[in-house]
């Protein structure tokens, strides 16, 4: 059976732009566009609130010290209508179609994304489709006698499984079936692109919940990236336009960065407390944080009891143990209970 094909039951039907040997089972964000100012026009906005009528990016009451106020403002309160004129525009690839089932579930985004309809996936699925976080250390060259119950076994179980999947679509869609038929067959893990355009107020609400140990582990790594492509960003205005510090509005994107954070960070508190939410390693943690006062920005140093204090292993017998960053951006099994 042959993983090439050649055949198209549907004239439609294309050849789906092949993976780059450098992403494969990689997930990458790309920032195609976005407004120029988003704090400027933060400002506009809130200035109404105060009965202040600003026309233009250019008014003088419109300077970085009121962008970064108007923004801070925005993160205190329920008002936050003002972060929807905040839109940005991101095409992130390599995430599997599983994933993207649960991103679309957001009411308050557009997508658009690679159809399997017609787009027909050819390449080496053994070597592209992306691996879950439990076998990304294994390699695929075992035999398949190994030990069951081993992760060896698991890893070959998988690419067995993929090996044989790609045969068949193959086969179905030369002997003449339309891909959007023999698309049933494809795997959930099958690696694909999509357009994802929301709004400040979107992107903060998902960071919240995707971050967070409840949410499956590619989310992290997708709004890692985002977070990683703001931060370099720089609109492609002309800086001449606005009053921006050094000449540029980077610093603005920088600053949307920093608050991609699970919800805990953003509330305060551990805001999954339903009985039907996942268990969560540092959920103890925030909840002492909370009845302590401790302000999320201080929870990476900790708590001991008189104030806040950094130790080596940023723990103390008689406080809060600190939470570090990696404890729910890089653990997959930070929501799994043993």
């Amino acid at each position: 059976m042959g993983k090439e094909i050649q055949k198209w039951a549907d004239s439609q039907q294309y050849k789906r732009e092949p993976i780059p040997e450098d992403k494969r089972r990689k997930i990458s964000a790309t920032l195609i566009n976005a407004i120029p100012d988003p704090l400027g026009s933060i400002v506009v906005l809130n200035g109404i609130y105060k009965g202040e009528v600003i026309r233009s990016l250019n008014d003088p009451r419109v300077t970085n010290e009121a962008r970064r106020q108007a923004f801070d403002d925005l993160l205190k309160t329920v008002l936050s209508g003002p972060l929807e004129s905040v839109q940005f525009h991101f095409l992130i690839e390599g995430l599997t179609r599983s994933t993207t089932h649960q991103m679309v579930r957001s009411r308050f985004s557009f997508f658009a994304q690679e159809s399997l309809r017609f787009a027909v996936p050819e390449g080496n699925w053994v070597e592209e489709i992306p691996l879950p976080p439990h076998l990304a250390s294994t390699k695929g060259d075992q035999a398949l006698g190994a030990e069951r119950d081993t992760l060896e076994y698991q890893r070959n179980v998988w690419d067995q499984a993929m090996l044989h999947l790609q045969e068949a679509y193959a086969v179905l869609v030369n002997s003449g079936m339309p891909a959007e038929e023999a698309r049933e067959l494809l795997p959930h893990a099958m690696p694909t692109r999509i357009h994802w355009v929301m709004d400040l107020r979107t992107l903060f609400l998902e960071a919240g919940k995707r971050t967070c140990t409840q949410a499956q582990f590619p989310w992290r790594i997708i709004f890692a990236e985002i977070a990683k492509v703001l931060r370099g960003y720089e609109s492609p205005e002309t800086v001449e336009q606005y009053e921006l510090a050094n000449g540029t509005d980077g610093w603005q994107f920088q600053l949307i960065a920093e608050k991609i954070r699970p919800a805990c960070y953003q509330a305060g508190k551990c805001v999954f407390k339903a009985e039907f939410d996942r268990s969560c390693s540092i959920r103890d943690r925030v909840d002492a944080f909370e009845r302590a006062g401790v302000p999320s920005v201080d929870w990476h140093r900790g708590y001991a009891g008189t104030g806040l204090f950094s130790m080596d292993d940023g723990t103390d017998a008689e406080g809060i143990p600190a939470i570090q960053d990696w404890e729910w951006a890089a653990d997959p099994s930070a929501a799994r209970l043993s």
